[in-house]
């Protein structure tokens, strides 16, 4: 199996490739469909799908007004039909749609429609349009697996933790943190879904040791992690230092399944994002998930782990403030 780290060298541009997966990779892995919908074409669907229920028309009068069936409009939607881009002029000028607000859907469709192999979009996580991308396949996955190695997840971050992580970077600006941070939160309802997804997070010990703002902002945030852990759709799984090098896998990475389409790996920085969809990279990567659960500990004692991280962290700061108040008292 080659190295997941060979892979990341790639980030700088959101990548998808879109070839058919039947490898099956891990003891608990859904047995998936052999779906034909690539997620490039079903993201695109999903626009095309956004910018009609915005303009109040139904796939009845998109249909009236392109000449397509009733079908048509719907495979395009659900990205089962492989459109040109003269298509997708007609079907946005049925939403009354400008061209210069379908301009990134074009794009898009020119790279679907070339079959090139992969999709590029030279933009990032923490930008509104890729983050998209990002919220769109995560909320249709069927299970999500996460590993991370450095810094608490995402979907399990706390807005404090957030805030904190985003200042680390002086080129961001208030305005831009705000909104990272409120997308960052609108991300999280994918946890509170009346009918989630089962989402399994691999933490290491070092991200729930690396204090990221003050103290309170920590604790506050390893609670959050305990109480997200307690839900029945997740799983909190941490990697103890204590396993030292077989601990590690690499850098973050997280992998969507559906039950009717072909898996994807996801992984992201700062400011860029890939998505692959190859099979033989994705296999590698649901070959790793028996690995990480040999290594890490289970639900309970990863929750366990967390509590008490928490309630150490809670008594050095009573044990803090204190001490300052003992010196208040020498002083009175």
């Amino acid at each position: 199996m080659s190295s997941p780290g060979r892979h990341t060298a790639s980030v700088g541009v959101v990548l998808r490739v879109w070839h058919k997966e039947t490898a099956a990779g891990g003891r608990t892995v859904l047995d998936m469909g052999r779906g034909n919908a690539s997620a490039c074409y079903r993201e695109l669907g999903a626009e095309l799908r956004q910018r009609r229920e915005v303009a109040g028309l139904t796939g009845d009068d998109i249909g009236r007004v392109t000449g397509w069936h009733r079908s048509k409009v719907s495979r395009v939607e659900l990205g089962h039909a492989e459109i040109s881009v003269v298509d997708a002029i007609h079907y946005l000028a049925a939403c009354k749609v400008f061209a210069t607000e379908a301009k990134d859907i074009l794009d898009l469709c020119r790279d679907a429609e070339r079959k090139l192999g992969y999709w590029v979009a030279a933009h990032g996580e923490w930008l509104a349009d890729s983050f998209s991308s990002l919220i769109y396949h995560e909320a249709t996955a069927d299970r999500w697996v996460g590993y991370e190695p450095m810094v608490v997840p995402g979907l399990l971050q706390t807005r404090g933790y957030a805030r904190a992580w985003m200042e680390r970077t002086p080129t961001l600006s208030g305005e831009a943190i705000d909104a990272a941070v409120r997308r960052r939160g609108d991300r999280q309802q994918v946890l509170h879904r009346p009918t989630p997804g089962w989402f399994t997070f691999f933490v290491h010990e070092q991200a729930l040791r690396l204090q990221v703002g003050n103290r309170a902002i920590m604790h506050e945030q390893l609670l959050k992690v305990v109480l997200m852990a307690a839900l029945p759709h997740v799983s909190l799984r941490v990697l103890p230092a204590s396993a030292g090098e077989r601990g590690l896998f690499g850098g973050s990475f997280q992998l969507f399944e559906y039950r009717d389409h072909n898996p994807l790996v996801y992984f992201s920085s700062a400011w860029n994002g890939v998505f692959l969809e190859d099979r033989d990279f994705v296999a590698d990567y649901r070959r790793l998930l028996p690995d990480l659960a040999s290594v890490a500990l289970d639900e309970g004692e990863s929750r366990a782990f967390t509590a008490e991280l928490a309630d150490a962290l809670d008594r050095r700061s009573l044990r803090r403030d204190a001490g300052i108040y003992e010196l208040e008292e020498e002083q009175l």
